[in-house]
């Protein structure tokens, strides 16, 4: 058996040549399984991105539910009116916007007195309405307009008589309100889009007669512009 030998030794390299086809391939493919994952992530070169300086201007309606305690004898208020924001910020992370938000509505109130519900005969007579304080605002594929947001915020509510004129004092305390919207690009960094929102709020009013506490619920619905 001269040949034995070397046809042992060629078997033995033959199977090491065969396992490393077999198995090595596979290894070396599973060391990177996410590199498609992360250049899909990774947007296009010229694409569209939301990043960097942040500035959003907002146009809607908006809704007003509250209920009052300490005044008697109004019990609720109930309205409707025009509504509009404005939101500076910018983009420490990708897809996270940090800013600050001023946020006011002017709202015509139908007022809950003894059960009733009582409209003002003058045009006059206004619930006007200033929230402001910082926000966050996220989107999950910057490459695209769907964001999701929320702010803490410091609110202020005052009520106008029939001649037009602010009742003193006004109303004061927190709010926070989350919301959701869509963009769509249009040029450049510029997006138009739309914001669904919802705020929780309470304010105290505090006359020499007493204080009176308002807890309101206030959704809008708006039509935004945003730089980004």
């Amino acid at each position: 058996m001269v040949y034995s030998k070397p046809l042992v030794v060629a078997g033995i390299l033959a199977m090491l040549l065969f396992n490393r086809v077999v198995n090595g391939a596979p290894a070396e493919k599973a060391s990177h399984p996410n590199d498609s994952e992360e250049k899909c992530l990774e947007p296009e070169p010229g694409a569209l991105v939301h990043e960097g300086f942040f500035a959003r201007s907002e146009s809607g309606l908006s809704f007003y539910w509250a209920d009052v305690s300490g005044s008697v004898p109004r019990s609720g208020i109930r309205g409707i009116g025009q509504s509009g924001a404005i939101s500076i910020g910018g983009t420490p992370a990708r897809g996270l916007v940090l800013g600050g938000t001023m946020w006011t509505a002017r709202i015509d109130p139908v007022f809950v007195e003894n059960g009733r519900s009582v409209t003002p005969d003058d045009d006059s007579v206004k619930l006007t309405l200033l929230r402001t304080g910082p926000f966050i605002d996220f989107y999950p594929d910057p490459a695209r307009g769907f964001h999701v947001q929320a702010a803490a915020l410091f609110a202020i509510q005052i009520e106008s008589d029939v001649k037009g004129n602010p009742i003193e004092p006004a109303a004061f305390g927190p709010a926070v309100s989350i919301g959701v919207g869509y963009e769509w690009f249009t040029s450049g960094e510029f997006s138009l889009g739309l914001v669904a929102r919802a705020a929780l709020g309470q304010v105290v009013r505090a006359p020499k007669a007493g204080s009176e506490h308002m807890r309101w619920f206030v959704p809008d619905l708006a039509l935004s512009g945003t730089y980004h």
